[in-house]
């Protein structure tokens, strides 16, 4: 009885078993072929001349991997799609200066802004905020990750079990349960009170207020969600959004948390891969591309 029933369940999850997967949209190598258009800067983006041309509004948006675009086509990543739409709806010609680069945190980014961003003279900087933005060599979720890239590299055993699919399944659960908890645990220990990274993440939020404060240049914060996790009532980091948003209204930024506008969505459906690439994908940035574009039509006059 317990190998018939053993068989049917492994027959029954061959056959549930979705061929493929994935949300429906197809991942791009954004490092190689799929990566578009990389200018003269090393920036995966078009070229932008300084000083800038008369005529033309910019934003300057700084960030990391969620606002470089990693394996989606850059027509697709926010920023582009923030140009395209402020170009249309507020009758101007506006470029969209994407200074990002995958692994920036929250000082890096202040340092990128300091010494290259102010140079494009920038209409409205933007910042696009993700929770792993404290992070320092410190950090829990660092580690976290560091033992999930090995685990990958290494790869799956090649015992007689590991063809089972049912045994798969199995595993592939409790390892995702064990690596979720093991994730917000870093993730939260990133926003303690006494944490380095996070008191620096602070500072560097406040200094990129006062940069944009001293030129007149708005600033927009946009805090993006980890979008690995339920994306309603049992998101793990609500409040951790709020510690961010407080920390960058005080730094004097138009602060656009980009939970709300998700909360609902299947988040299996906004991501690049399901959990092997959790990266935003088309849907996710169409999203935030909206929200973003009306925060900066409310803070630059026309």
């Amino acid at each position: 009885s317990l190998l018939v029933a053993l068989a049917l369940a492994e027959g029954a999850v061959r056959l549930l078993t979705p061929v493929g997967g994935g949300s429906g949209y197809a991942p791009v190598r954004s490092d190689r072929q799929g990566r578009g258009p990389v200018n003269s800067k090393g920036y995966r983006d078009f070229e932008r001349v300084i000083p800038k041309p008369d005529g033309v509004r910019r934003a300057v948006c700084i960030g990391d991997s969620f606002t470089w675009g990693v394996s989606v086509l850059v027509d697709d990543a926010w920023p582009q799609r923030v140009e395209r739409t402020l170009s249309r709806e507020r009758g101007e010609r506006w470029e969209v200066v994407n200074l990002a680069e995958p692994g920036l945190n929250a000082v890096q980014e202040a340092s990128r802004l300091a010494s290259e961003g102010l140079a494009y003279e920038p209409d409205v900087v933007i910042v696009a905020y993700v929770l792993n933005d404290s992070e320092d060599e410190t950090a829990a979720e660092a580690r976290r990750a560091a033992d999930w890239v090995e685990d990958e590299r290494r790869g799956p055993s090649a015992s007689l079990l590991d063809r089972s699919a049912l045994v798969r399944l199995v595993r592939t659960r409790v390892r995702a349960t064990v690596e979720n908890r093991r994730r917000v645990e870093g993730f939260r220990s990133m926003y303690a009170d006494d944490y380095a990274g996070w008191a620096a993440a602070r500072r560097a939020l406040k200094a990129m207020g006062g940069m944009c404060r001293e030129r007149g240049v708005p600033l927009v914060v946009a805090i993006f969600p980890l979008f690995g996790n339920p994306l309603d009532a049992r998101y793990p980091f609500a409040d951790v959004h709020a510690k961010v948003a407080q920390a960058a209204a005080e730094a004097g930024a138009r602060v656009v948390d980009l939970l709300p506008v998700y909360r609902g969505l299947d988040g299996a459906l906004l991501v690049v891969n399901g959990a092997d690439d959790e990266h935003p994908n088309e849907i996710a940035h169409r999203i935030a591309a909206r929200a973003i574009a009306q925060a900066v039509d409310e803070v630059v006059p026309r």
